[in-house]
């Protein structure tokens, strides 16, 4: 049964017409500024004034990384790429959710500033993302290393993790994908079905996103579009979805990619909820994020068994 919280959340976000952004090209064009505002890609006061939290460069982009004042307890550190597009700076709910996860773990935790579209498009996004990710996990274990992507991130952590398989460099202990956009084109039917219910996102803005992101490639190029990749011999990845989302065929997708590649996908559907409500303060997102950190607990707790059964 859907919360009231749940309810409340998405009756305030039809009656602030959050859609507006995604569904009509003209008003996204038109508020990009707001929406990519530099103070966007700034952690809160609230979050520098509770946590340790350093700032890194890396081609000419900020990549902030926080901490537990006085330092971590735990080894994981979590690398996240956040959604919104390709084309939005984060929102609050990602810094609250950094530093929930943050709080819960004991962890580091790592949100680089990606470039943005229209400006930019996956020729400069995949290699500052790429470069963030050697810069700030090179001197962290791999089985510490934990990959999240929610949204458009979802594609971006897909992409980081095939670029690694082929380069030959270790994995990630796992991948963790909240409401993936993998297929650039948005045109499965029940996504099209899905639109009118779906109170935060449309397919018609995702499509011009999507274009911006692509650049000259073509939307199912699996370089933009991990939809149509091979995913064998990624790390194991846990993914939520709600079925208020138009991303909904996104995520069973990566389901149906694992099992063809023997990469291990669970996935959570979570029926009425809608785009990223795992990062909302709402028992349906305290409850995922059990799931989330029990799914990590897990393969932490199997890649610890491989090793004893090596030795």
């Amino acid at each position: 049964m859907t919360s009231w919280r749940a309810r409340a959340m998405i009756a305030r976000m039809r009656l602030r017409r959050n859609k507006r952004f995604y569904a009509e090209p003209a008003v996204m064009r038109e508020r990009l500024p707001e929406h990519q505002a530099p103070e966007r890609s700034r952690p809160p006061r609230r979050v520098t004034d509770s946590y340790e939290v350093t700032r890194r460069v890396i081609d000419d982009h900020h990549l902030y990384t926080l901490a537990p004042v006085g330092g971590p307890t735990s080894p994981w550190h979590i690398f996240h790429m956040h959604g919104g597009g390709f084309v939005e700076a984060p929102e609050a709910h990602h810094w609250r959710f950094a530093a929930r996860m943050v709080d819960r773990v004991g962890c580091t935790y790592s949100m680089p500033m990606y470039p943005l579209a229209p400006e930019h498009d996956h020729r400069s996004t995949i290699p500052m993302i790429e470069q963030a990710y050697t810069e700030v996990t090179g001197d962290v274990e791999p089985r510490n290393r934990i990959v999240f992507g929610d949204s458009a991130g979802g594609t971006l952590a897909l992409t980081l993790a095939r670029h690694l398989r082929e380069r030959g460099q270790p994995q990630p202990a796992a991948l963790a994908l909240f409401s993936p956009w993998i297929d650039l084109a948005t045109d499965d039917p029940l996504s099209l079905t899905l639109d009118d219910r779906d109170p935060e996102l449309g397919v018609t803005g995702l499509k011009q996103a999507g274009r911006w992101y692509a650049g000259e490639r073509a939307l199912d190029d699996p370089e933009v579009s991990p939809a149509f990749a091979d995913l064998s011999g990624l790390a194991p990845a846990v993914v939520f979805i709600g079925h208020r989302d138009i991303l909904l065929p996104d995520a069973r997708r990566i389901k149906e990619l694992g099992d063809i590649a023997g990469m291990p996908v669970e996935l959570h559907e979570y029926p009425a909820m809608p785009h990223n409500w795992i990062m909302k303060n709402i028992p349906e997102a305290r409850r995922a994020v059990d799931e989330l950190l029990d799914f990590l607990h897990t393969v932490e707790k199997g890649a610890d068994h491989d090793r004893q059964n090596h030795r």
